[in-house]
């Protein structure tokens, strides 16, 4: 649970470089993992992602529970499933499926 909400508090800060190097290497750079990417989405927010709620639904499954508003007054409130493995010596992020939001 300690990966996963390191992630999203790196998410919070819109540090793309700590969020990404949470993620598996073959994910990192990539998509929603772009270190340049998270900071700018992230960066631009009038109220900063917050984590309302993790959860451990399985032994490598954690749901997670966040808010944020944009710069342009959007309103997101959002749940996902971030599943981790343990990877080159530490807990990584595999995969997130986001349930609902934004």
């Amino acid at each position: 649970m300690g990966t996963v909400t390191a992630f999203y508090s790196a998410l919070a800060a819109a540090d793309g470089e700590s969020a990404s190097a949470l993620v598996v290497p073959e994910k990192r750079g990539k998509g929603p993992f772009n270190e340049a990417s998270i900071r700018s989405f992230f960066g631009a927010m009038s109220m900063p992602l917050s984590l309302t709620d993790a959860t451990l639904s399985g032994s490598d499954e954690v749901r997670v529970s966040y808010e944020y508003v944009t710069n342009q007054g959007r309103r997101c409130r959002g749940r996902a499933d971030a599943e981790t493995i343990y990877a080159l010596g530490k807990t990584l992020i595999s995969r997130i499926k986001a349930l609902d939001g934004c």
